[in-house]
C-alpha cells in the first residue's frame, strides 16, 4: 500500500500591526533623530518657559570687555591742557581740523581652544533651513542651535546663534554665518554644508561640532500640520506678509496678542517674522513653537495622528549621527530631567549691532563674552 506524501503547508505569514510596517518602510533613523532633536529642545524650553534673554545658568557679568573696532570714522582728541595765550594783536590761532580716520574693517580672529570633552559628551548642530527639495537656488540657515550634551555631568546645554552673525567662513571670507551651510552644499566641499557650518563654529566662536541635523521649512510645516497644529502665547500684535521660502506664495502673518492655535504654515511665519524685532526675538519664538510641538505631541489624542507624523519625520531630516549614537540620544532624551536642561539665547553682551561698508546690518560677535557664557553654560 502506497503511503500518501502529505503536502507541505506554507509558512504561516506572521501578522504585524500596521504601526510596525509602517516604520519598517520609513526611514527609521531619520524619525528617531528627529524625535530626538524635538525631546531635547522641548524639554529644555518646558523647564525654562519663564527665561527671557538670559541663561538659566547663573552667569556672572564678568569683567568688562572692550567694545570691537567699528567701520566708523576715529576722530582725533584734542591735546590736553590750555592753549597758550597769543601775543597782544595777534590773530587767535583756529585749532587744528579734526581729522577722520579711517579704520579698516574688523579682524576675526578664532577664539581660545575649546574646553576638553570627556568620553561622551558631544556637541550636536541642529540647523532649519529654507531649503526646498529640487530647488536651483541660494537659500539659508534661519535656526542654528548648538546642543551641547553631557552625560557624565547629567546636563544637555543650548545656545542659539543668531543667523546674521557676521563671521569669518574658512575659505570664503566674511559673511553671515547664514550662509556656510549653502556654500558648503553649493561648492561639495568634504562633509557638505554642516561640515563648513561647523568648521565656522570652531574658528570663530571656539565650538567644536561632533554631529549635525537638519530640517528644512516644508518638513516643519508637515509635523506641525500633522500635530494638529500648536498653541502658543504671542506677545504683540502681528500684521505682515512674510515671503514664502520658495518666493512664490506670500504668507499673511496677522495675529493679535493672547493664545493663538496656529497651523504649520503660520507657525513657520510666526518664527521667521523680522518686523520690528531682532534675530535674539526670532530665536525665543522659534523656541516658543519647538515647545508647542512638544506640547501637542503629548496629547492623548496624537495617537490616531500618530501615522501622519511619522510620514511628515520621515525624508525632511538629514544627519550624519550613526545608528549607535542615535540610540544613545534616545537612551539620554528619556532618562534626563526637565532641570537637566539648560539654555542660552545670545544677548547684547555677546554681540552687537554693525553695518558693513556694503550697508548690510549684522551682528558683530565678543569673542571674549561668547567663550566665557559657552564654558559656564557646559560645565557644573
Amino acid at each position: 500500500m502506497t503511503q500518501r506524501r502529505a503536502t507541505p503547508q506554507p509558512p504561516k505569514r506572521r501578522r504585524t500591526s500596521w504601526l510596525v510596517r509602517t516604520v519598517e518602510r520609513l526611514q527609521v533613523k531619520r524619525i528617531v533623530v528627529a524625535l530626538v532633536a524635538m525631546a531635547l529642545l522641548a524639554d529644555a524650553f518646558l523647564a525654562l518657559s519663564l527665561w527671557a534673554a538670559s541663561s538659566s545658568v547663573p552667569v556672572d557679568a564678568g569683567p568688562a570687555i572692550e567694545p570691537w573696532p567699528t567701520a566708523e570714522p576715529a576722530v582725533t582728541p584734542e591735546p590736553e591742557g590750555s592753549p597758550a595765550p597769543s601775543p597782544a594783536g595777534a590773530a587767535t590761532a583756529l585749532p587744528p581740523a579734526k581729522t577722520a580716520t579711517p579704520r579698516p574693517l574688523p579682524t576675526l580672529q578664532p577664539t581660545p581652544s575649546p574646553l576638553p570633552l570627556a568620553p561622551g559628551d558631544m556637541n550636536l548642530l541642529l540647523l532649519g533651513t529654507d531649503q526646498r527639495h529640487g530647488a536651483d537656488r541660494s537659500w539659508r540657515t534661519d535656526t542654528i542651535i548648538v546642543v551641547a550634551i553631557r552625560p557624565t555631568l547629567g546636563l544637555v546645554a543650548m545656545f542659539s546663534i543668531p543667523r546674521d552673525l557676521w563671521v569669518t567662513i574658512p575659505g570664503y571670507g566674511q559673511d553671515r554665518i547664514n550662509v556656510a551651510d549653502f556654500w558648503g552644499e553649493r561648492t561639495r566641499g568634504p562633509g557638505g554644508g554642516p561640515k563648513l557650518l561647523g568648521a565656522t563654529l570652531q574658528q570663530n566662536l571656539g565650538i567644536p561640532i561632533h554631529a549635525y541635523a537638519r530640517v528644512n521649512f516644508d518638513g516643519l510645516v508637515k509635523i506641525i500640520d500633522a500635530l494638529g497644529g500648536v498653541t502658543v502665547t504671542v506677545e504683540r500684535p502681528f500684521n505682515e506678509i512674510i515671503d514664502d521660502a520658495d518666493g512664490s506664495a506670500p504668507i499673511p502673518l496677522r495675529l493679535q496678542p493672547g493664545q493663538q492655535h496656529l497651523d504649520g504654515i503660520t507657525a513657520l511665519a510666526y518664527c521667521r517674522s523680522r518686523h520690528g524685532s531682532s534675530d535674539m526675538d526670532r530665536s525665543r519664538r522659534q523656541q516658543q513653537v519647538l515647545l508647542a510641538m512638544r506640547n501637542a505631541a503629548m496629547r492623548p489624542e496624537m495617537l490616531p495622528r500618530l501615522p501622519g507624523l511619522i510620514s511628515a519625520l520621515s525624508g525632511t531630516v538629514t544627519t550624519d549621527l550613526q545608528p549607535s549614537q542615535v540610540l544613545s540620544l534616545l537612551k539620554m532624551a528619556l532618562q534626563f530631567k526637565p532641570e537637566a536642561f539648560r539654555r542660552q539665547v545670545f544677548d547684547y553682551t555677546m554681540a552687537r549691532d554693525w553695518t558693513t561698508p556694503a550697508g548690510a546690518q549684522v551682528l558683530l560677535p565678543n569673542r571674549a563674552r561668547i567663550s566665557q557664557v559657552w564654558a559656564q553654560l557646559t560645565s557644573k
